[in-house]
């Protein structure tokens, strides 16, 4: 595994993302030091972890467990016992990882027999689900290696997704995005994982306005899995060779409903503030970057983004699709509503502008990979951290976009292995050549 992601993956998941129990647990297991830089983060009530945390008298049978990570070759998965679903999924992405020897149709379906037994998703609670096995990690991400593509199809790195219209169609089309991006930086780190969002439904007892959480589950009772009703994506793109040779990095967070999603829904709809989806999904991501300063900067261009993509959906005539598909995420100061009107296109540090760039156009880029003269937000002030929607002006790949590469569909993208079938599949039949 590349160590800077074991370090970011050490320090986001002992500071928010394991929270206390699993951060000492985990400090405790590695002989009670956590390395640095991560030891700021390691934190029990606002504080560092001390020795004296470790030998606190109610520890002495252990600690509730109730999240476990697990390392992989590009990726790490902090599993929720409770959901039987990743919480989240860290990876990394290169130009080096999107090319190699990996071959999906070598790779199977595995449980995690590293994860006990009841408290893992199994194979069995896929098939005839309805639901697709959901990549976290997508495969084509990792194709370094077969290890590397073999590790994407643990069940720790799977989550229960919508096939048609979502996960074979419109999240395929935004995961082409993120390669896209990877293609044209040092490198990208995205935190993938589900969310489980409320809907608004008036109190039965009072009438008075409120909130109901529903969603379905797959699998045999007490062993259930949860099928989220949204999923999000935080992507950090590094790029060392800005202005005056310093170091810039775009940011941006995106929540989408697990559901069928019109074709023609802008990307830029789907941008939310980081610093809302940290409050529904209850961590911190990227605390080793992210400062309140550059959160603020980020979040008011994805209020920009957002307001931007609802209205080219209004244009579309797509008033209703833009209601119905909103994502409803709480809001906070930091989140100010933008009053400047949005700037021109301009070229940027990492050499991004009007034209398409040659590297990703051979690479298959794609229509969405076109930068043209539109309005679009831009990010102010925010050292160094631009949004990710300004880098391919947040358009995604056209539909099919892999036919458009001169490929034609070859067969499933299944995978070997038990699990399959009854809409269990992980994206659709027409999608491998795009690997």
């Amino acid at each position: 595994m590349d160590l800077r992601l074991r370090n970011i993956a050490v320090g986001f998941a002992v500071g928010a993302g394991l929270g206390v129990g699993g951060a000492i647990a985990y400090i405790k297991a590695n002989g009670g030091a956590v390395p640095r830089p991560q030891q700021a983060w390691a934190m029990a009530g606002g504080r560092p972890v001390t020795q004296k945390d470790l030998e606190h008298p109610a520890l002495k049978f252990g600690l509730p467990q109730t999240e476990q990570l697990r390392f992989f070759s590009g990726f790490v998965s902090c599993f929720d016992s409770a959901t039987r679903n990743p919480k989240w999924v860290l990876e990394f992405i290169s130009k080096d990882s999107l090319k190699g020897e990996g071959a999906r149709d070598q790779s199977t379906f595995y449980e995690d027999t590293s994860i006990e037994e009841r408290f893992r998703s199994k194979l069995a609670d896929f098939q005839d689900s309805g639901y697709d096995r959901g990549h976290m990690a997508p495969a084509a991400n990792h194709k370094g290696s077969q290890k590397a593509m073999d590790d994407t199809f643990a069940l720790t790195n799977i989550s229960p997704q919508v096939g048609a219209g979502f996960n074979r169609d419109y999240w395929a089309r935004f995961e082409k995005f993120v390669k896209d991006v990877a293609r044209r930086s040092d490198g990208v780190y995205v935190v993938t994982g589900p969310l489980y969002l409320p809907t608004p439904d008036a109190d039965a007892a009072t009438g008075r306005p409120g909130w109901r959480m529903q969603y379905p589950m797959i699998g045999k009772p007490p062993q259930l899995v949860a099928v989220p009703t949204h999923y999000f994506k935080v992507v950090l793109a590094e790029n060392s060779s800005g202005a005056n040779g310093g170091h810039t990095a775009a940011l941006g967070a995106f929540v989408m409903p697990n559901a069928p999603i019109d074709p023609d829904t802008p990307l830029s709809a789907y941008a939310v503030p980081l610093d809302a989806l940290e409050c529904v999904a209850g961590a911190r991501f990227f605390p080793g970057y992210v400062s309140e300063r550059r959160r603020a900067a980020v979040d008011r261009a994805a209020v920009a983004w957002q307001e931007d993509g609802r209205r080219r959906m209004r244009i579309l005539a797509r008033a209703g699709l833009a209601q119905e598909q909103a994502v409803m995420l709480p809001e906070r100061a930091t989140v100010d509503a933008i009053t400047a009107s949005p700037q021109p296109t301009r070229s940027n540090n990492w050499g991004w502008g009007k034209k398409r760039d040659a590297a990703a156009a051979a690479a298959g880029g794609g229509g969405g990979a076109d930068v043209v003269d539109v309005p679009v937000p831009k990010t102010s002030g925010g050292d160094g951290a631009i949004h990710v929607c300004e880098l391919l002006a947040c358009r995604l790949p056209p539909e099919r976009w892999w036919e458009n590469n001169g490929q034609g569909p070859s067969g499933g993208r299944k995978g070997r292995g038990g699990g399959g079938g009854g809409g269990s599949v992980d994206r659709g039949q027409s999608l491998k050549s795009r690997l």
